[in-house]
């Protein structure tokens, strides 16, 4: 019989190892979800997610994940929930941890739901069917991939705190050395009264501009009565003003009614001169006038003809020289002497030019000297005479794009020259070198002109450059000027002006004068 007790201890044995299994089977298989709403999402990333996990709405578990598959490249997963679970169009799924270390679960939002509403889904919302994916889903940050960041930080962390170190090791040098300066230089200045002192000067100037302030608002209280009357004596001023506008505009009324008369009384006259004019027109005039014979006498009016188409030939020949002629005034500034110049250029070419001028002034013709003596006496005089003559330019010039040369006679001298012209020719600057009256060195003059209208210029320079100045006395003779009782030459700075005619001008000149002198020749 101990076979068969033998065989119901093995038997006991083994059922009871069979539960024991049958139970760590099960709690080791992840238990069944019960439900028929089957939905599902899409992650990147569903590590942490294996079958059976929680699915929970608001931390109440509502249903067990049923499936993992990959949907290209996310993770679909399949979900099984509760039959009465309501999700709307806009719910969202986010996979969260259940620790740090643990597996995660998977939390659903079920959107804007309204329990009133038909579906349960608040208008326009509409509540999904089951089959239908969750429509968005929020990843959650896994634990390695915060761990990632943080190994990722921590180099950039360090770099940080190595800053900070450094900028703390600075900011302590800074105050144990220029900081501490600062402070007992501070500490200096407030024994030694610096700044309490302008301190005291800046509250008495503020105190004695209160007193300023208040002395003014009395002195402005004060005025008050004086300014009201003023106001209402310009009031009354303006009243004033404006009768005597009142009464000017009655006096234009009136004069222009006067005027108006006046008028009046000039028709007959015009109408006298209506008929003279139609007498004028009349050719069988008994006693006609130099008008009338104007008008009505064929040969004067052929001779008037003949004589305005000689002037305009005349006109045409001066145009096709391009004459430039110019009147010019200058004064010697030390010798107060003044100098008149008459100039004509003529181009008979558009880069060759002639230039004549005449001078009249202090200087006058060339020095004539002579030495004499006394007799009796071995003192030698000697003598210069300058008779006051005109002298002449005449040079023969030509011209490179806005500079010109000139060569031959100037003031009755042998001499060369350089002309510019620059601002279009609002400025000429002008070189002359010459013969020298009084002196073994050249003369040199340089002038500059501005022009201040279409032909006047403003002249200005320096002449006898070269030499100083000195004076020679003049001894009383009966030809002698009545302004001269020195000579000056040498170097001298003059001042002037000059007006320029050219061509076009003397032709307008020659139209508009010799119009006026035909019609005088004609009376």
């Amino acid at each position: 019989m101990r076979w068969l007790s033998r065989l119901t201890t093995f038997a006991i044995i083994g059922v009871i190892a069979g539960a024991v299994m049958l139970g760590a089977v099960r709690l080791a298989r992840p238990p069944a979800a019960r439900g028929g709403f089957v939905t599902y999402a899409l992650f990147r990333d569903a590590a942490g997610l294996p079958v059976g996990s929680r699915v929970v709405i608001a931390g109440v578990n509502v249903g067990r994940i049923e499936r993992l598959t990959i949907d290209g490249n996310q993770a679909r997963v399949t979900m099984r929930l509760a039959t009465d679970v309501v999700l709307c169009d806009d719910a969202w799924a986010t996979k969260k941890a259940t620790s740090a270390l643990g597996d995660n679960y998977v939390e659903l939002s079920p959107g804007e739901s309204d329990p009133a509403a038909a579906g349960g889904c608040a208008p326009p919302r509409r509540r999904l069917r089951s089959g239908e994916p969750v429509p968005r889903v929020v990843e959650a940050a896994s634990t390695e991939r915060v761990l990632r960041g943080i190994q990722n930080a921590m180099p950039r962390l360090d770099e940080g705190m190595a800053s900070a170190e450094a900028f703390m090791d600075e900011g302590r040098e800074w105050v144990a050395g220029p900081f501490a300066a600062r402070i007992a230089q501070l500490d200096r200045d407030l024994s030694d009264d610096a700044i309490g002192g302008p301190l005291r000067d800046a509250v008495q100037t503020a105190d004695r501009l209160d007193r300023w302030t208040a002395d003014l608002a009395t002195d402005v209280a004060g005025l008050a009565p004086t300014t009201n009357r003023r106001l209402d004596d310009f009031a009354n001023d303006i009243a004033s003003v404006t009768g005597d506008l009142r009464e000017a505009r009655t006096d234009v009324t009136d004069g222009l009614g006067e005027a108006r008369a006046r008028i009046d009384e000039v028709d007959p006259f015009l109408e006298d001169t209506a008929d003279d004019l139609l007498a004028l027109a009349d050719p069988g005039r008994e006693r006609p006038g130099t008008l009338h014979r104007l008008i009505h006498d064929p040969e004067l009016a052929d001779d008037l003809a003949d004589t305005t188409e000689s002037i305009a030939s005349f006109t045409n020949s001066i145009s096709k020289f391009k004459n430039v002629i110019g009147f010019r005034m200058e004064v010697n500034v030390v010798a107060r002497q003044p100098r008149y110049y008459v100039s004509v250029e003529i181009a008979a070419r558009p880069d060759q030019f002639y230039l004549v001028e005449l001078e009249k002034g202090h200087w006058g013709d060339v020095p004539e000297p002579a030495i004499s003596d006394e007799t009796g006496d071995a003192t030698w005089t000697r003598r210069a005479i300058i008779r006051e003559k005109l002298r002449l330019t005449a040079q023969w010039g030509k011209r490179f794009g806005t500079v010109a040369v000139r060569a031959g006679i100037k003031d009755s001298m042998f001499g060369a020259g350089i002309d510019a012209t620059l601002m279009g020719g609002q400025l000429k600057l002008s070189g002359d070198v010459m013969e020298s009256s009084f002196d073994r060195t050249p003369r040199v003059k340089l002038a500059a002109a501005m022009a201040v209208y279409r032909t006047l210029y403003v002249v200005g320079g320096i002449d006898d450059a070269l030499v100083a100045g000195a004076t020679l006395p003049i001894a009383p003779s009966a030809d002698e000027p009545i302004q001269f009782t020195e000579l000056h030459y040498g170097r001298d700075v003059f001042l002037g002006l000059h007006l320029n005619f050219t061509d076009t001008d003397m032709e307008r000149l020659l139209y508009v004068y010799g119009g006026l002198l035909g019609a005088l020749l004609t009376q």
